[in-house]
């Protein structure tokens, strides 16, 4: 395959990241927008625009490039075969997911790192909804696929099971060797004691990453900008050897007028990308909310530091 070709993957150390890397932000929600376009309607899932409309989502790759990012994310957020189903594309995740990396790839070119992102499946192991061979199965298929389009490294996100996210990494490593990024979503309790929704806590994160020998690990989504210092402290305290990863919501999501808006500033996120510079976080994004206004502050933050 072309993608096992390129030795750009293998070059990727850990010491590349001793100065912040800017990651990209939000990919699905800030395409929804554009699914009305396509006949699909905003609660769609975003990865139709991968077939319907490639050059809107090779748009918003440039975008985001053209304001600091150094890595982007593939549009697949929702690409296991699993979660495909749900938005009638669960016999195409192969076609997805390709197109997906193909476009990121072409947006990025040499110079910017593309990472292929892996979801949740939206099933409960702990409810019987799934078994843990369907979930690997599904997750290897979609890394195939990301490998096949030519990705630089893996983004395993917003996981709040240990279980599976210990089943999307062997997913991903039956399909490839490259490095992998590992994040879950704390979301639930306290700010100075935030764990993901199924109780996980970020010392156990770190020991379940060290385990899998994952090349970098953090938070993203979750509660915003609200108690994320605790969660970073918490992370980089228990650990030394990953890459610290903190692609966060631009704030908490509350309605307006029918419409989910979120009150993270550039200039709050700034102030955050800033933050996690100084506390030893080598890979600093946005989620939910963020858009290429959010990453350009961030990245003018983090250059002056």
């Amino acid at each position: 395959m072309r993608g096992e070709s390129r030795p750009r993957h293998a070059a990727l150390s850990r010491e590349r990241f001793r100065r912040p890397v800017l990651y990209d932000g939000s990919k699905g929600v800030y395409l929804a927008a554009r699914l009305a376009g396509v006949g699909r309607s905003p609660g769609d899932a975003s990865e139709w625009l991968n077939l319907l409309s490639p050059e809107a989502v090779r748009q918003v790759h440039r975008e985001y490039i053209d304001a600091g990012s150094q890595i982007i994310q593939t549009n697949t957020f929702n690409g296991n075969r699993l979660r495909l189903e749900a938005y009638g594309l669960g016999d195409r995740v192969r076609e997805v997911n390709l197109a997906a990396a193909q476009v990121a790839r072409e947006a990025a070119g040499d110079d910017v790192l593309v990472a292929g992102v892996i979801g949740p499946s939206g099933k409960l192991l702990a409810m019987g909804e799934v078994d843990e061979r369907a979930l690997v199965d599904a997750f290897a298929e979609q890394a195939a696929a990301l490998v096949e389009g030519d990705v630089d490294l893996f983004h395993v996100e917003t996981m709040s099971d240990l279980a599976e996210a210990r089943a999307a990494v062997e997913g991903v490593r039956r399909a490839s060797d490259r490095p992998l990024l590992l994040t879950m979503s704390f979301d639930t309790g306290k700010p100075e004691a935030l764990r993901t929704m199924m109780g996980v806590t970020p010392g156990q994160l770190v020991e379940a990453a060290r385990e899998m020998g994952v090349f970098g690990l953090g938070a993203n989504c979750g509660r915003g900008l609200e108690g994320y210092q605790e969660v970073v402290r918490a992370l980089a305290g228990a650990q030394r050897e990953a890459v610290l990863v903190a692609k966060l919501n631009a704030g908490i999501p509350r309605m307006e007028g029918g419409q989910v808006v979120y009150d993270g500033t550039p200039e709050r996120m700034a102030a955050y990308a800033l933050w996690c510079a100084e506390n030893g976080v080598g890979i600093i994004g946005g989620c939910c909310g963020s858009t290429p206004r959010h990453i350009e502050a961030m990245a003018r933050a983090v250059a002056a530091a």
